[in-house]
């Protein structure tokens, strides 16, 4: 090769990242990150990790056959085709750095696993609070328990912490906040309580959370809300009334995305105390075989072998759901199966459910399985732009199937709308908007509309005879479709008809009808969508302390569990918007009950 630096691209997730990239005669000696095209203030984690751990790797290997960043598998890849292509600028051949390699380390899972009813021998380390996770309730709960001066630990088995948080779509439901009344006197709304966002909960979930927990959700959420825009969380000026609430309550994050809030929650762990391990496997929980039986601490694997982790206080159990673990999903739905895809990140497996299980904890509704109507048709994902169609049926946004039709209350929850789109007359379905909607309503920012344009997952078009076109020239997993526009024309006139009228009388949906935004001026836009399993309602089942009970309903001493590890918030359904106020909130819960046995002053003493 000509020894020299070379600028090389690859194609990301949603983005290409540009580099630079130093060679001489036979060597790649340094890979530098540039930029991300479209330009981004919000780089995520998992590409920061995958750009700097699989740069080195490639270097040390001098191979490109090195192993993706498990989680971050598109931007891994992007950085392959930049050196390859740097490579090839300098003359070289990219097939002499394809040599097979693993660089890296492989842990050797031993059968040396020690017995359930006996304890280590000695301990590697202690702490006072353990936290297992690395998402929104983990990190709210070693926040909380470091804030209080416990010695805190968070234990993260992905190379980077955040998991699905750190993809989770950034909406976040409270019934009020220090920003509610300001909101609500510019967008014309009324304030909303927290009896209408308690019963909205549970009536979304067919009344079968646990209303103990549910009021520590909505009671927490404004608490927990505050305490991120105190330390710097940017929102959109906007209040949005998503499927299944009936309160504007919904507040969506400045860039759309749950990693806005990982960021700030990772800084306040940080500054509070709490050391953060990734790479960093949960094996084994222990607990006392005799006594109390109290939880004492964890097992671990570690790049450097295993180690005990003890727990003087309390473990407190946040790794998620199990969406993309087929084998536990199909066990509970059997329909749920491989050739269906997931929003969830590669890690959200569920082992943290089946350890919990080994020294007795109870689980509950774990067949209560969601689907988020509004994916990415071609690959399942929830990004930035599946954000829109379930921000906005309050403003106006309609839902139609490949004939131009309305098929379901674009109001309703998220189960009612993935069963509709599934019985609808095709694959896949469409969000349809117009201009004003995207002036007014604030909960589209136009970065999302640019790169959403960009990426090719935001049709636009100046008529709705040019947006039927475009959407007919596009195919959706190797299906097209043939709409028709004067279909689609008839369908939209209809649905200002009603919303001048302030009912629904196809569907039922509600209309508020000074707020709801007709579709009468161009540009107008279309989002394509369909269902992907989301979220698993089901898991440990816990006490409004968020303590663990056992198969008996005995709470197991020193043992808490908060997030989606945890049934019986939600119900056989949740409300979208509110994840993040379930996982933040009873994730603080738990990390101030482990330190110090009390709830929080937001929770009703009544």
């Amino acid at each position: 090769m000509k020894a020299g630096k070379y600028i090389g691209k690859g194609h990301g997730f949603a983005e290409d990242l540009e580099f630079e990239v130093s060679v001489d005669e036979d060597k790649i000696i340094e890979i530098k990150f540039l930029r991300q095209i479209p330009a981004s203030d919000n780089p995520s984690q998992m590409q920061e990790v995958a750009v700097t751990k699989l740069s080195k790797n490639i270097i040390v290997a001098q191979s490109l056959a090195v192993d993706a960043i498990s989680g971050a598998t598109a931007s891994s890849n992007a950085v392959k085709e930049a050196v390859k292509d740097a490579v090839i600028q300098a003359g070289g051949d990219p097939a002499k750095f394809e040599k097979s390699v693993t660089t890296t380390k492989e842990i050797e899972v031993k059968n040396t696993t020690p017995s359930l009813s006996k304890l280590p021998d000695k301990w590697d380390v202690t702490y006072d609070v353990v936290t297992i996770g690395g998402g929104f309730a983990c990190l709210a709960a070693a926040h909380r328990a470091a804030q209080l001066g416990a010695s805190t630990v968070v234990v993260e088995k992905m190379p980077m912490i955040g998991g699905n948080s750190q993809i989770n779509g950034g909406v976040y439901a409270a019934y009020t906040s220090k920003l509610a009344a300001g909101l609500q006197k510019n967008l014309n709304l009324k304030p909303d309580t927290a009896e209408k966002h308690i019963k909205d909960t549970l009536a979304g979930g067919d009344f079968m959370g646990d209303p103990k927990l549910v009021k520590n959700l909505v009671y927490g959420s404004p608490f927990y809300l505050n305490l991120l825009l105190d330390n710097g969380l940017e929102v959109r000026p906007s209040l949005t009334r998503p499927g299944g609430h009936y309160g504007y309550r919904t507040y969506t994050m400045k860039h759309g995305v749950g990693s806005d809030i990982v960021k700030i929650q990772k800084k306040l762990a940080e500054e509070a105390g709490a050391q953060i391990l990734v790479n960093t496997k949960l094996t084994q929980i222990y607990r006392e075989p005799n006594g109390k039986g109290a939880v004492v601490g964890i097992r671990v694997d570690t790049e450097d072998g295993p180690k005990t982790i003890r727990a003087r206080k309390g473990v407190i159990l946040a790794t998620g759901g199990f969406s993309a673990n087929v084998a536990m999903r199909t066990k509970q739905v059997p329909y749920l199966t491989a050739d269906l895809p997931t929003t969830n990140h590669v890690g959200a497996t569920g082992e943290g459910l089946t350890i919990a299980q080994e020294i007795g904890a109870n689980t509950m509704q774990m067949s209560y399985i969601q689907l988020f109507p509004f994916a990415d048709p071609n690959n399942g994902v929830l990004d930035a732009y599946a954000v829109i169609p379930f921000s906005g049926p309050s403003s106006g946004i309609i839902y139609v199937d490949i004939n131009g039709k309305r098929y379901v209350n674009e109001g309703e929850r998220r189960d009612v709308c993935s069963k509709a789109a599934q019985d609808s007359a095709g694959f896949p379905t469409f969000s349809i908007f117009g201009q004003k909607i995207v002036d007014n309503d604030g909960f589209i920012a136009p970065e999302q509309l640019k790169d959403g344009l960009a990426a090719d997952r935001i049709f636009k078009a100046d008529t709705i005879k040019e947006l039927v076109d475009i959407i007919n020239e596009h195919t959706y997993k190797g299906h097209s479709v043939s709409m028709n526009a004067d279909d689609l024309n008839a369908t939209i006139k209809q649905h200002n008809g009603y919303i001048e009228q302030g009912q629904d009388p196809d569907f039922g949906k509600v209309i508020d009808k000074e707020i709801m935004i007709k579709i009468e001026e161009g540009p107008y836009y279309a989002i394509p969508q369909w269902p992907s399993i989301h979220h698993t309602m089901g898991g440990i089942t816990i006490n409004e302390k968020t303590e663990v009970e056992d198969i008996w309903g005995k709470v197991i001493p020193h043992f808490y569990a908060a997030g989606e590890v945890t049934g019986g918030v939600h119900g056989t359904n949740r409300l979208g918007s509110n994840a993040i106020p379930d996982c933040c909130v009873h994730g603080y819960i738990a990390g101030q009950m482990a330190t110090n046995g009390t709830l929080p002053d937001f929770i009703p003493r009544d």
